[in-house]
């Protein structure tokens, strides 16, 4: 507050034998008396007479200050926090005040104040007392236009005091301004980044094409001289024409390995020689051969030999002639014909079965599913139907997850987990995400968007939940109704073709309204007033009412109810993983080319209609 005012200007006895004219008052004094007892009487704020004073009851006269005074007072010491009990306003009031006629001097008088501001400052306080919690620390404005709302009516005090002309001005106070500034810049940063990454990623991009065209033509110049040199680096002699070619100034080199080239294989073809008569003839006199194979088989294995060592591995003609006695070997006796034994398959070989017709497993029954237009009960088990024509382009999906953010904060890290796991497995299956479109909308006594409707990938932000206090439902469906149309416009306009879309309403909590949000959620689910209506999928836990969670899904079996034994931080941990598993298996039968969706009830869950 600012410097004290003090409204009783002067406070004096009255005189009992006056011997002159009354003290006379300035204008904007007004002069009341008091007797001993505590009677207090203003008469119209004018002085008493002489003679009236001799013999007057009163005994003290007080001289009011009447006129208005402007003031501006800082609330610092009751400072108002935010919605997230963290971060605070600095609410500043501009008023006036006065003494509200004669009858407010007698009671201003009478209630012993000198200094009125204490009682302005407690009057305000009250008045402004937790009025930050309905308010972000981001919505300043908002808190100031509330505040003077409720300070614009004139207050008139029984100490005979009157308020008017309030006028607040709101603003996040040092921290939090700091805090607001960060987010501001860490907005602008993110902003910016986004906008070099489009530069950044084309020259990523560009630069990744110059290094393919240089190695395809590395891998074709590779091939090319593959090819090439294919029948010349085969043998010796060929890599000693390759090494004349590739050096034309070491001749003498070349050369030189020929010659040392030839007299290995001389040398090499001799001793084998040797060793190959050798043996033969050691074979020959104990009749192991006939004489006449001698020759034929020496040349038989030194020419072997001589190919291994890098010769063509061709001998001279045999210096002597064969034997007289030589004959050639006798052919192999076979064992007769017999019946034909069946052939013996080669190893590895598999013969090609044909799989028997699959059948389900006994005992299981179908789920719900729904088709593009609407939800239908799976066909029974049976034999599979001929697969038809390969489709070009898979329908696209609008899945929606609207979040209760009224819960406490252990419900909504479990939620925010799951989402963030929603997030990474569809960012690591850019197939799951083309054919997904996935927005996040948070639910308390509004309903805001946390993740506008996109293809999900990794450049795509994550849905960050935001507790908040209030629930409506009224408000969430009629927030849902034009944001799906335009959704829906926008995606058919890209050339896709759009199934019905799905949303996921999960809730923890009654709703503020009662029952009045049905008039709202026929509007929105109503196929004949709504082009774009889509399927509601209700998870209730917690608080959640049955009846309302039943009403909320647009069949029976798409309603879904916590156990009521069931802690409410574990049905959310519950909700988290069908929500991430609901979603990328109905993007894995998309991108298979089967657009029928199909819902088993989270863990611990039953159907809301069988828990009625």
């Amino acid at each position: 507050m600012t410097e004290p005012v003090s409204l009783i200007v002067s406070q004096t006895p009255v005189p009992r034998m006056a011997v002159g004219p009354t003290k006379a008052t300035e204008p904007h004094l007004a002069v009341v008396y008091a007797t001993a007892s505590g009677e207090v009487a203003c008469f119209e704020g004018r002085p008493m007479k002489p003679s009236q004073q001799m013999f007057s009851k009163y005994r003290t006269r007080y001289e009011v200050d009447m006129r208005a005074y402007q003031r501006s007072a800082l609330l610092g010491r009751n400072p108002l926090v935010s919605r997230d009990g963290v971060h605070a306003f600095e609410v500043t009031v501009d008023f006036a005040f006065r003494v509200d006629g004669w009858k407010g001097a007698e009671d201003f008088v009478r209630s012993g104040l000198r200094d009125p501001l204490p009682v302005v400052h407690g009057h305000l306080v009250s008045l402004f007392h937790g009025a930050g919690q309905r308010f972000a620390i981001e919505d300043s404005f908002g808190l100031q236009h509330h505040l003077n709302q409720l300070c614009a009516q004139p207050v008139v005090f029984q100490e005979g005091l009157k308020l008017y002309g309030c006028q607040v001005h709101v603003r996040p106070d040092a921290k939090s301004l700091s805090h607001l500034e960060s987010l501001i810049e860490a907005g602008r940063r993110e902003h910016l980044g986004a906008a070099e990454h489009v530069p950044n990623r084309g020259a990523v991009v560009r630069q990744i094409e110059i290094e393919t065209i240089q190695q395809q033509a590395q891998i074709q110049a590779t091939a090319r001289q593959a090819d090439a040199l294919a029948d010349t680096l085969t043998t010796s002699d060929g890599l000693i024409r390759h090494y004349l070619v590739t050096h034309p100034h070491d001749a003498a080199g070349a050369f030189e390995m020929r010659r040392q080239l030839e007299e290995a294989r001389a040398a090499t073809a001799e001793l084998q020689n040797q060793r190959a008569l050798g043996l033969f003839q050691v074979m020959a006199e104990k009749g192991l051969i006939q004489a006449g194979d001698l020759e034929h088989m020496r040349r038989q294995l030194t020419g072997t030999v001589g190919r291994a060592t890098g010769g063509d591995g061709a001998l001279p003609p045999p210096a002597t002639p064969q034997l007289t006695t030589a004959r050639p070997w006798d052919p192999p006796q076979l064992p007769p014909a017999g019946p034909a034994e069946p052939a013996q398959a080669p190893p590895g070989y598999a013969p090609t079965l044909v799989s028997p017709t699959v059948t389900p497993e006994p005992g299981v029954t179908p789920q719900a599913g729904v088709t593009p237009e609407g939800f239908t009960p799976r066909a029974g088990a049976g034999p599979a139907a001929p697969p038809g024509p390969p489709t070009t382009t898979a329908p696209t999906a609008l899945i929606y997850l609207v979040v209760d953010e009224s819960l406490d904060r252990a419900c909504l890290d479990e939620l925010q987990r799951g989402l963030d796991a929603l997030h990474s497995a569809l960012s690591a299956a850019p197939h799951l995400s083309r054919v997904l479109r996935l927005g996040v909308l948070g639910m308390a006594a509004t309903t805001e968007q946390r993740l506008s409707l996109a293809e999900v990938g990794p450049g795509t932000r994550t849905a960050l939940l935001v507790g908040r206090r209030g629930l409506s439902y009224s408000h969430a469906f009629r927030t849902l109704r034009p944001l799906i149309g335009q959704d829906v416009t926008v995606v058919k306009n890209d050339g896709a073709r759009v199934l019905r879309p799905l949303v996921y309403f999960l809730t923890g909590g009654a709703p503020d309204e009662g029952n009045t949000w049905r008039g709202d959620h026929h509007d929105l689910t109503d196929t004949d007033r709504n082009r774009a209506a889509p399927h509601l999928i209700a998870l209730g836990f917690g608080r959640a009412e049955t009846q309302a969670v039943r009403a909320v899904a647009t069949r029976p079996e798409l309603g879904f109810m916590a156990a009521p034994h069931q802690d409410a931080a574990s049905a959310a941990h519950s909700c988290a993983a069908f929500l991430r598993d609901s979603v990328v298996g109905y993007g894995q039968r998309l991108a298979s080319g089967e657009a029928n969706f199909s819902i088993n009830p989270p863990d611990g869950f039953r159907r809301a209609e069988d828990a009625l």
